[in-house]
């Protein structure tokens, strides 16, 4: 079908319906395979989302359980992170970090010798990174002192912009000439978002707007000016067999909202579980993109 809101990554307008959730609806854009949401909610809407605390603490639909608890389940993906910047930045230097939540990652990222910045457009998540970090957090680009970074970084934040290509090209000129962006965001071409799209949480309207594949991601970051880029996958989430899959269910909630207890030992579990999927997908479904998540990292042209 065609519609009248163009894609937000490419401007096509050959769609396909992928599927309909709270009163939303998703398609997908028939060019460069992006997924979004038409329309998308008001700007009054999303607001009304992020500065409501249960965003953050207690609204599982379309927001956290406890973000708060999460930092065990995130610390390991930003220390990972880091080592990636650092191989690039070995001189660390000025870091902001887009969506900072509570500051978790911006104190990790001083911790290893960046001087650092945050925005968050939640006024009550800024605050708590404000307090935790003593420095000022701002809750938009715009209110940034003008000055250059040599890291940017977004973890699951670009997905929530109905304008992904020019929040990126605005963030391309705060970079200094060299320096790079690192961001997160969910991988669309994931055999759920394909195959079993009512079981993927990243249909989460009206939080996610606008989901990508590898390839509309890397167009995405070449319509911003940035270059090279380099994109891979991490976090892989096989198919299950259903018995395993509603028997595993609880442990993979509790592991991805941080309450699992003891977490070593649920955490070794479900590596377990998800090695015994892989083994199966190999077999059952050897076309599947089993990867959840997209990170890429792309540099201003000095």
């Amino acid at each position: 079908m065609s519609v009248q809101r163009p894609c937000p990554v490419c401007k096509g307008l050959d769609t396909t319906p992928v599927i309909g959730r709270r009163n939303y609806q998703y398609i997908r854009c028939g060019g460069c395979q992006t997924v979004y949401l038409d329309p998308m909610p008001s700007a009054e809407e999303a607001a009304a989302l992020y500065q409501n605390s249960a965003y953050f603490m207690g609204d599982e639909g379309t927001g956290y359980r406890d973000y708060y608890a999460m930092h065990k389940a995130l610390a390991p993906h930003f220390r990972r992170r880091l080592r990636v910047l650092a191989k690039h930045l070995p001189r660390r230097g000025r870091l902001l970090d887009v969506g900072c939540a509570d500051g978790y990652f911006l104190e990790m990222a001083r911790a290893d010798g960046w001087e650092v910045m945050g925005v968050e457009v939640s006024e009550e998540m800024a605050a708590k990174a404000s307090g935790r970090l003593n420095i000022p957090i701002v809750t938009s680009v715009d209110r940034l002192l003008p000055v250059e970074f040599d890291a940017i970084t977004m973890w699951e934040v670009l997905e929530h912009l109905p304008d992904p290509v020019a929040e990126l090209q605005c963030l391309a000129q705060r970079l200094r000439p060299g320096g790079f962006l690192m961001l997160s965001t969910p991988n669309a071409g994931h055999w759920q978002a394909l195959r079993a799209p009512e079981t993927w949480t990243a249909y989460c309207p009206p939080a996610h707007l606008v989901l990508f594949t590898a390839d509309s991601l890397q167009l995405a970051l070449e319509k911003a000016g940035l270059f090279p880029i380099r994109i891979w996958k991490v976090s892989p989430l096989p198919p299950l067999p259903a018995w395993l899959q509603q028997a595993t269910r609880p442990l993979a909630l509790a592991l991805a909202d941080g309450s699992a207890h003891p977490w070593a030992l649920a955490l070794m579990l479900w590596r377990g579980v998800r090695l015994l999927g892989w083994a199966w997908q190999k077999v059952a479904h050897p076309q599947d993109d089993i990867f959840a998540t997209l990170e890429a990292l792309a540099c201003r042209p000095a």
